[in-house]
């Protein structure tokens, strides 16, 4: 009986503490939309691919803003020019994936993927910014000034 009065206050304090935490949690998550980690570096990492195939098609699928890929809003022929344009300058020899970060003020919209791009003579760490758009993560933008400036 001493046994079973030791136990119970022991069962006691750990369900409660485990209410606690599940109540910390919930009430954390609701505040701060949780951003799917995997995706966005994934659509940066296959635009790399695709820049450096020379792909176009991909990479416009994969360009554009929350309302979606730069192909609903520009004629293909522009679209391809500027992809092009951008395969130029982000052909690379290999990349890497260093982290991601949440965009200030666009939490859960918005993910900054940091990316390290091996251009033969130099490295350059860069931002891309990845949204989520109409079907899924896009990106939006990326720092083409630093990139050209160490080609």
């Amino acid at each position: 009986m001493l046994v079973l009065g030791r136990v119970a206050p022991v069962a006691w304090l750990a369900t409660g503490l485990t209410a606690l935490v599940v109540a910390a949690c919930g009430s954390r998550s609701a505040d701060v939309p949780r951003v799917d980690g995997l995706a966005p570096a994934l659509v940066v990492e296959r635009f790399l691919q695709a820049a450096n195939s020379d792909d176009l098609e991909t990479m416009a699928r994969l360009f554009g803003t929350r309302e979606g890929s730069i192909l609903k809003r520009d004629s293909r022929a522009d679209v391809e020019r500027r992809m092009y344009a951008l395969a130029s300058y982000l052909r690379h020899k290999d990349f890497k994936v260093e982290g991601e970060r949440p965009v200030p003020g666009r939490l859960g919209e918005a993910v900054w993927v940091m990316v390290r791009l091996d251009l033969g003579r130099r490295q350059v760490v860069t931002p891309f910014t990845v949204v989520r758009g109409e079907g899924g993560w896009l990106i939006e933008q990326f720092d083409l000034e630093t990139i050209a400036r160490e080609r």
